[in-house]
């Protein structure tokens, strides 16, 4: 029977008592072997107390793509944007660099995961072609049409809904095709 319950102080501490060694390789009373390591089964680390891990980067190459080309864009652009900090930002949007750098914003905010796949088209309606970068999802559905190189245009910038796709927005007889001659 351990004689803890007659010496009220901890095995270890100066007075504990006779036949207490510390330091030693054994101490006589049960409390003093008692590691927190023994009982967790991890390492002695409590899991509420850590921080959680950073959630992973986004695994989608078209979102990373579009970080990657509006992370050089920004750079590539710096001093036009420095030149023009002043200026409105909807007519900055206007310009070319400006809307180089916008519909790639706008585009990581709006497209999530389901993104699949990214697709040059164009648009051929009443003798015109207009050019558009068409993202889907897995199951071919447009999700957003974007006209990349036309900051003037109406029809620049598209969320596309299960009901509607890309021609719809044009009219009747529009059809997309791969090149600009049809």
């Amino acid at each position: 029977m351990s004689g803890l319950w007659k010496n009220p102080t901890l095995p270890g501490t100066p007075g504990a008592g006779p036949g207490i060694v510390p330091g030693g390789w054994r101490s006589p009373s049960p409390l003093a072997d008692y590691q927190q390591a023994r009982f967790t089964g991890y390492g002695g680390t409590d899991v509420h107390q850590a921080a959680p891990p950073p959630p992973p980067a986004a695994l989608n190459p078209i979102l990373n793509r579009l970080r990657d080309d509006l992370a050089q864009l920004v750079e590539s652009h710096r001093d036009f944007f420095s030149r023009n900090a002043e200026m409105d930002a909807r007519a900055l949007t206007r310009t070319r660099q400006g809307w180089a750098v916008t519909w790639r914003r706008w585009a990581l905010d709006d497209l999530g995961e389901q993104v699949a796949e990214t697709r040059g088209v164009f648009v051929i309606h009443r003798g015109d072609s207009f050019h558009h970068r068409l993202f889907l999802d897995r199951n071919g559905q447009q999700l957003l049409a974007v006209q990349p190189r036309d900051p003037l245009s109406p029809m620049r910038y598209r969320k596309l809904s299960p009901s509607t796709d890309l021609c719809d927005l044009y009219g009747p007889f529009a059809r997309l095709a791969d090149s600009p001659l049809g």
